[in-house]
């Protein structure tokens, strides 16, 4: 909404079309700078309101300390390891993950590496380039009817369940988080048993996230449990792997094959992981991700991401904010979480008192999920009312810290309008403002205020008048503001009565000296006067 120069780096190579993208927008600086060492990043990182990764970019804790401007963080692809999030969410920094861009890749990857193992294309590939004919030893199985068991039936997990279904393999999954409706749906089994799907499955696929709880998630107790003949494979993360206890199981002959794509320490070698090399295991250099289409795809995301993120305030694939939300549901909710923001900023600025409460009321079958648009309009209503720094992370706290009361509710009185969002505020002088709007055609407007009724679009300054309804009082206005150079691109008014207290929302292309603030509010009939800048 503010006519704003957002300075964005790209710290490390990325697809042209994302690049494009960003340098689309009038309001991006793109400076694209890759393979900056940790001095020169810690620099130069100060300068910019959001940063892109891909996986070489290290933002550590000191980066982050050093980035008084950064609001955003986006890193193009999955996982990121790469990221301080905790130093990120401590300076109220977004971080943005693209984990649709490279969810085909690495799906189709997995199932390469279940087609390797079963057929042993790897192999026979190698013992042809020897002049070998081993026709009779790589005689391998099929995957119609083996059973698949993945763990994490995420996107990923999803979509690997969904290839393995279309080879008529039966499919099996441990998920602590997915319903059991949402696998009945996939026609997956949901056990709850890791054990269970251990002892059944002939492939164990791992789509799971590194956190302090999977880490070595599958170690020597887990391989014991397996199949000797089952072929575990791992594309998420290393470290949820024991690799130790992977190399002797695999050595041991305690499981039949491993495909691994993934490591503990980056670039992986032998020397560090002697399961590389044997014959009963499939290894590439992380190569999830490393497609044409995928390298292409997170870039556009990332992009994309990272414009909503400081043009309209939405945060789509965050993982360190306390709501989510998906790509489908961005596009639905863009205009809200911008109208969010909107009513935040013009009622601070409107009602500049000590707030004791504050409410929000909104109507609407869309809003399946209100979270993300209440601590959105949260954050703009206070981030400048604290000393300390206010983020979506920690507004909720800060308010109940303060002993700042937030009520929020569904609108129940009958309008004829399919969306509205009114939020009002209460003041310890026994004040109470409210401002309520709605987006028309994906547009946010304000449409009321303290009751009087108006249809306002967002604009960078805004003089807010409150006067009595008496001939003369635009004309002054106008000459007034004239006469000081000050042009003005629209006018909105609202009464209840004839005769009584009115409202103007002057829309202005400048901010108003405060010399020319003194002159307006000694104009007759003008009660009151403030600039407001969204």
């Amino acid at each position: 909404m503010e006519n704003k120069k957002f300075k964005i780096l790209v710290a490390d190579g990325l697809a042209q079309e994302g690049i494009d993208i960003l340098k689309g927008f009038s309001e991006f600086t793109v400076d694209v700078r890759p393979k900056l060492n940790k001095e020169e990043l810690v620099q130069i990182v100060p300068a910019y309101d959001a940063i892109i990764v891909r996986s070489a970019t290290k933002l550590s804790a000191d980066a982050i300390a050093a980035a008084k401007n950064l609001k955003v963080v986006a890193r193009a692809g999955t996982g990121y390891d790469n990221i301080d999030a905790e130093a990120c969410t401590k300076r109220g920094i977004v971080v943005l993950i693209t984990p649709l861009g490279n969810s085909n890749a690495v799906i189709e990857l997995t199932m390469g590496f279940m087609l390797d193992a079963a057929r042993h294309i790897s192999l026979a590939n190698s013992t042809m380039c020897k002049d070998l004919w081993e026709k009779k030893k790589l005689g391998g199985t099929e995957l119609r009817g083996k059973t698949a068991g993945i763990l994490g039936l995420g996107r990923i997990g999803t979509g690997v369940a969904k290839r393995c279904q279309a080879f008529e393999m039966k499919v099996v999954a441990y998920d602590t988080l997915i319903p059991k409706k949402r696998a009945e749906e996939l026609g997956v089994e949901l056990v709850d048993d890791l054990d269970d799907l251990l002892k059944r499955s002939d492939y164990i696929s791992i789509h799971i996230p590194l956190t302090e709880q999977t880490r070595n998630f599958i170690g020597k107790e887990q391989f014991a449990k397996m199949k000797r003949t089952a072929v575990v494979i791992n594309v998420s993360r290393g470290e949820v792997i024991d690799e130790k206890a992977l190399h002797d199981a695999l050595v041991e002959k305690r499981i039949g094959a491993a495909c691994i794509d993934v490591y503990s320490k980056e670039p992986a070698c032998r020397a560090e992981f002697p399961f590389i090399g044997l014959d009963n295991v499939i290894t590439t250099p992380h190569l999830g991700a490393s497609t044409v289409e995928a390298q292409v795809e997170v870039a556009k995301m990332a992009a994309d991401h990272v414009a909503k993120a400081l043009l309209s305030k939405v945060f789509i694939d965050a993982v360190n904010i306390p709501f989510q939300i998906s790509e489908r549901m961005a596009e639905l909710y863009k205009p809200y979480m911008e109208l969010g923001v909107m009513l935040g900023r013009f009622t601070s600025q409107f009602e500049p008192g000590r707030y004791t409460e504050v409410g929000i009321k909104y109507k609407g079958d869309i809003f399946t999920n209100f979270d993300p648009i209440k601590l959105t309009t949260l954050h703009a209503l206070f981030t400048d009312r604290f000393t300390e720094n206010v983020t979506l992370m920690n507004v909720d706290k800060i308010l109940k810290d303060n002993g700042i009361k937030v009520v929020v509710e569904k609108y129940d009185k009958p309008i004829n309008l399919e969306t509205l969002i009114k939020v009002y505020v209460k003041t310890d002088k026994g004040g109470r403002t409210e401002v309520a709007g709605t987006a028309f055609s994906d547009k946010p407007r304000i449409i009321e205020i303290d009751e009087l009724y108006l249809e306002l679009a967002p604009a960078e300054y805004m003089l807010a008048l409150v006067n009595n309804d008496r001939p003369g009082v635009i004309g002054n206005v106008g000459t007034l503001l004239g006469k000081n150079g000050i042009n003005i691109a629209g006018w909105q008014l609202g009464r209840r009565q004839k005769g009584e207290k009115a409202l103007a929302i002057i829309t202005i292309d400048d901010p108003l000296p405060q010399a020319v603030m003194d002159e307006l509010v000694k104009l007759p009939n003008v009660m009151d006067a403030r600039v407001i800048r969204l």
